[in-house]
């Protein structure tokens, strides 16, 4: 599937024309509108592996996943 992404303000008259498309003529297309989420403060957005980066390597004696907890593949494959 093949994406184009654009992003248009509403005119006052509330019409939106789609120009220049990178579309042949006569293709089928499919158009979702969505309204642009706003931003009410100008704090830096700070990610979740970022902000969580401080707690690396905290935890000590940890299983390196849950495979070797019997009880967690307890019925897998059943």
């Amino acid at each position: 599937m093949f994406a184009h992404r654009v992003e248009v303000t509403i005119p006052k008259n509330g019409q939106l024309y789609l120009e220049a498309l990178p579309f042949a003529m006569g293709d089928k297309v499919e158009v979702i509108i969505f309204k642009q989420a706003t931003s009410v403060s100008n704090e830096k957005t700070v990610y979740f592996a970022q902000a969580a980066k401080k707690f690396q390597g905290c935890i000590k004696k940890a299983p390196a996943d849950l495979s070797v907890n019997p009880d967690y593949l307890e019925g897998f494959g059943e």
